[in-house]
């Protein structure tokens, strides 16, 4: 049996380990130690509206790994754009879900910190 914050590591984990051999790495290191910060100051909607107008691979898989989340919490069952569920979501549902992002996001900023190689290519 494994904790919670085990799982969440763990997922973290796997979602970097995909990525840490592509050629923008460097760059889902960079976002992802933004994506925290960009979470908190911003709100998580924001953050995945500007995430996607950027149209890169890098912020692409960030939000597949963040979607990825929300799916193995059971918090996202349908299949809807993600930016469309958490505009459908109540205040409180939407503040807990923002509230389990940031947590996942922290774990990914970690994780992809001692895994990736940083390169400085980010921005």
């Amino acid at each position: 049996m494994k904790s919670k914050v085990q799982e969440v590591a763990r997922l973290a984990y796997e979602c970097v380990v995909q990525v840490k051999d592509k050629d923008f790495a460097s760059k889902y290191l960079s976002y992802a130690r933004k994506l925290p910060s960009m979470i908190t100051h911003n709100g998580l909607l924001v953050t995945v509206a500007f995430a996607k107008a950027k149209k890169e691979q890098a912020w692409r898989t960030l939000l597949e790994h963040i979607e990825s989340f929300l799916r193995k919490e059971g918090i996202k069952k349908d299949q809807k754009d993600l930016i469309e569920f958490l505009s459908d979501c109540e205040v409180q549902e939407y503040r807990l879900i923002t509230k389990r992002v940031l947590y996942f996001s922290n774990w990914l900023k970690r994780i992809a910190e001692g895994e990736i190689r940083d390169e400085g290519k980010g921005n």
